[in-house]
């Protein structure tokens, strides 16, 4: 992340020269200064217009100059806010007019040093603000990212639809530390006027297998339109009781003037989904909306689909052995990769499950904790699958869990619908079990893969491995 505004000297050196002929002309001139921060801040805290302020930006700058080069403040006073030709400067500073555009030349250049500096400083502390309204990390290192963060910042920078981009994936699959990753490469980006972070998060996981709620209510369109305002315009002025419509105006207008870049993080259900879409629709164009879902959005044509996948082995095993070494098991992170490739075998590239192995190896064996895991055995490992799993499963219906229950017959490379029939019997016939798939990709419980000619469907390891035994359990 850039600590230092794109501006040199040498650039606004050129801006500000420009903004001074410009003094006397219409806003319809427009200002070269117009992008920077300084400017911004000027215009709205004084509610001026683009030429006003410019003018005030470039009279602060003159009256700094003043204490420490009053002469060739004077003499950027006189000829262009006075509009005095050389001669006439000249001839009332008592010095030649070779002298004046001496002073002149001086003057832009120390008022450009002045500038960068108000630039530097607006920048760090826009950075430290921003930084402020996200969540402190859950991780210390990521694996195996860098090209979702690639093809991530080049949709949410394009400038130009889509303005809805969904990361979607079951939960644990580190979707919010993606959308955190994010935010942090790109709240540098000057494209932005601002940046926020709204979460709807109800419930969090902990390495101890903890379920813990989170002391929020939950995101309707009002919250979340006060969030925002909260964040984005925090001296707007909004007296008590002021329908929602009317900071809903507020908001579009801030949203639709410039572009910002909004995160709103953990929408799990459907229901958080239906309740804000169409408001983030119609915040949205030139601000872009980051989501993070455990839904497949496919029925919404606006949205851009980014089904995060699993981490591969290597990127999997690095991450075992990187929490074994924040949390000091030597043992485990001396481990062969045929030691560790049994947990890659249990769990597959879920983050989360894989940090909830390393946490359990503090007091058991790696036989035992996987054993746990195949026979949902022990509290860590049953809230493990309720977290991620028990909403899904509680929503689906009789088909859709008849359907799933037929996954682990799969292989990995998964199975064509024609052999998912077969497998179904009589159990399913072909139109319920293409609903049920339908249902299942949605909720990410299962992957389609392949190309146009002919999709796969399979699960992940981790579901497999709940699939065996957790789900019985809840069925019972």
């Amino acid at each position: 992340m850039s600590a230092h505004p794109p501006y040199t000297v040498e650039s606004l050196e050129q801006a500000v020269h420009q903004a001074l002929k410009l003094w006397h002309e219409a806003d319809g001139a427009g200002s070269p200064l117009q992008q920077l921060r300084a400017f911004h801040q000027t215009q709205l805290s004084r509610g001026f217009t683009m030429r006003q302020a410019s003018n005030q930006l470039l009279l602060d700058g003159i009256a700094t100059l003043a204490r420490s080069a009053p002469d060739e403040a004077e003499v950027l006073r006189l000829r262009f806010d006075q509009e005095l030709p050389g001669y006439a400067i000249a001839n009332r500073l008592n010095v030649s007019e070779g002298n004046v555009w001496k002073k002149q030349n001086q003057g832009i250049r120390r008022l450009a040093q002045w500038l960068h500096e108000q630039e530097h400083r607006l920048h760090a502390g826009r950075l430290a603000a921003l930084q402020a309204r996200l969540e402190l990390p859950t991780y210390t290192q990521l694996f195996g990212i860098e090209p979702a963060l690639d093809q991530l910042a080049g949709q949410v920078c394009h400038p130009q639809p889509p303005w809805l981009i969904a990361i979607e994936g079951l939960g644990g699959m580190g979707k919010t530390a993606l959308a955190d990753a994010l935010a942090r490469r790109l709240l540098a980006d000057h494209a932005w006027a601002d940046f926020a972070w709204v979460t709807a998060r109800q419930q969090v996981l902990n390495l101890g297998g903890g379920i813990k709620s989170v002391n929020q209510p939950a995101l309707t369109v009002d919250a979340l339109v006060d969030a925002l305002l909260a964040q984005l315009a925090p001296d707007a002025v909004r007296p008590v009781g002021l329908a929602l419509e009317q900071r809903l105006a507020i908001l579009r207008r801030l949203l639709h003037e410039r572009p910002h870049f909004i995160v709103v993080d953990n929408l799990e259900t459907q229901v958080d989904v239906d309740a804000l879409l169409d408001t983030l629709r119609s915040l949205a164009s030139p601000t872009k909306f980051l989501l993070t879902t455990r839904h497949r959005l496919l029925g919404e044509a606006d949205v851009y689909h980014f089904p995060l996948p699993e981490l591969g082995e290597a990127d999997a095993l690095a991450l075992v052995r990187h929490e074994a070494a924040m949390r000091n098991l030597p043992e485990l992170n001396a481990a062969s990769d045929a030691d560790l490739r049994p947990i890659y075998a249990t769990v597959g590239g879920n983050p989360l499950a894989l940090r909830l192995v390393v946490g359990q190896l503090h007091v058991h064996p790696l036989h035992q904790v996987l054993d746990d895991l195949r026979s949902a055995s022990g509290q860590p490992i049953t809230n493990l699958y309720t977290f991620i799993y028990r909403q899904a499963w509680d929503g689906l219906d009789e088909p859709a869990r008849r359907a799933l229950l037929l996954m682990p017959l799969t292989t990995e490379e998964g199975a064509s619908f024609p052999l998912l029939a077969e497998m179904a019997g009589a159990v399913l016939d072909e139109t319920n079990l293409r609903d049920a798939l339908d249902t299942l990709t949605q909720l990410n419980l299962v992957d389609a893969r392949g190309g146009l000619h002919e999709r796969r469907y399979t699960i992940h390891s981790l579901t497999r491995t709940f699939l065996h035994q957790q789900v019985l359990h809840w069925e019972g």
